[in-house]
């Protein structure tokens, strides 16, 4: 038998859930072990066979790349692995190291690459226009622009039909809550515990994960119980949860909000669900407050979650404004 012990894994695990997760459950058991039969190698997963060989690598190795980083990075640019991989080659939803060896990208480039690492059309796409026009502002016109934010809002129900550009999700976020406030004079916005919008300056206060924020002054942003079904304190009772933000709302504010935001799924949080019904709830006490519903679709977008196209369309809600990035 071979047999691997994780006990202090799962205790890093608990104290982790115990200190980012509200009002979670920690785990019971933190003596178990993983046993593995002594002849049995098809337990470990195997990537199925591809008669796709990557490109000979000639360039840097892993140890020249990590001292370069070192040097001209900055330590916030951090990596994973005592031995980080060395990628340089991606295909479809495999990626390469310097070796050659080949790995499954379960990560997807942090949700990037939807349609495979160098789908040929993306490929196509991209050398097409860099080959036509590489940059114009949009003091000048230039029918990209307008074509992509009619595509996108095709896509978007109701009177979700204009469009503004930004150069991150973290930025669609900052200038969500900004149009919330300006629009409704109110400036508390309402988001969830465990949620993840971004952490640039304004931004920052709707996240609730202390190891994505700064000390620095954050107001105005009021977090509710994350409705998880799994591990939350009601179940999967989303109206429930919902009470709490209708008591934020009586006992936290003048009783008029400038937004709610949230995610259809928190991502950074362990890809949690919202409890069935929450949003709905949610919504109509906003929009009784004088709020705006904000949808953040930075990462269930695009039909990620494999469903729908957005996210907050499996809740049956239609948001007043709804980020996007990635």
């Amino acid at each position: 038998m071979l047999s691997v012990g994780i006990g202090s894994g799962l205790w890093e695990f608990k104290h982790f859930q115990s200190w980012q997760r509200a009002y979670s459950l920690p785990a019971q058991n933190t003596n178990a072990a993983i046993c593995f039969p002594e002849n049995n190698i098809d337990v470990i997963p195997k990537l199925p066979f591809s008669n796709y060989v990557p490109p000979l690598y000639t360039g840097p190795t892993a140890n020249d790349v990590l001292k370069k980083r070192k040097e001209f990075l900055s330590p916030s640019t951090y990596y994973f692995y005592e031995k980080p991989v060395n990628l340089v080659h991606g295909k479809m939803q495999y990626v390469f190291d310097d070796d050659g060896h080949r790995y499954l990208d379960a990560f997807g480039g942090i949700a990037t690459v939807g349609c495979g690492h160098c789908h040929p059309d993306v490929v196509k796409a991209v050398i097409n226009q860099t080959k036509n026009l590489q940059h114009s502002t949009v003091l000048y016109l230039n029918h990209a622009i307008a074509d992509f934010a009619e595509a996108l809002a095709s896509k978007l129900p109701g009177d979700l039909k204009v469009v503004f550009f930004t150069n991150s999700g973290t930025e669609a976020n900052e200038l969500a809550i900004t149009m919330a406030r300006l629009y409704t004079g109110c400036h508390d916005i309402i988001s969830l515990r465990n949620a993840y919008h971004g952490n640039e300056a304004g931004i920052m206060a709707a996240t609730a994960l202390c190891n994505w924020k700064f000390n620095l002054v954050q107001s105005g942003v009021h977090h509710a119980v994350n409705p998880d079904p799994y591990r939350g304190i009601f179940g999967s009772d989303g109206e429930m949860y919902a009470k709490d933000v209708q008591d934020l709302i009586q006992f936290g504010t003048c009783g008029h909000v400038a937004a709610f935001i949230s995610e259809a799924i928190q991502g950074v949080a362990g890809i949690g669900e919202l409890a069935p019904g929450y949003l709905p709830a949610v919504y109509s006490i906003i929009r009784n407050a004088g709020g705006l519903c904000i949808a953040d679709e930075v990462q269930t977008g695009f039909a990620r979650t494999g469903s729908h196209f957005w996210g907050f369309e499996v809740h049956g809600v239609v948001p007043d404004i709804v980020t996007m990035a990635k």
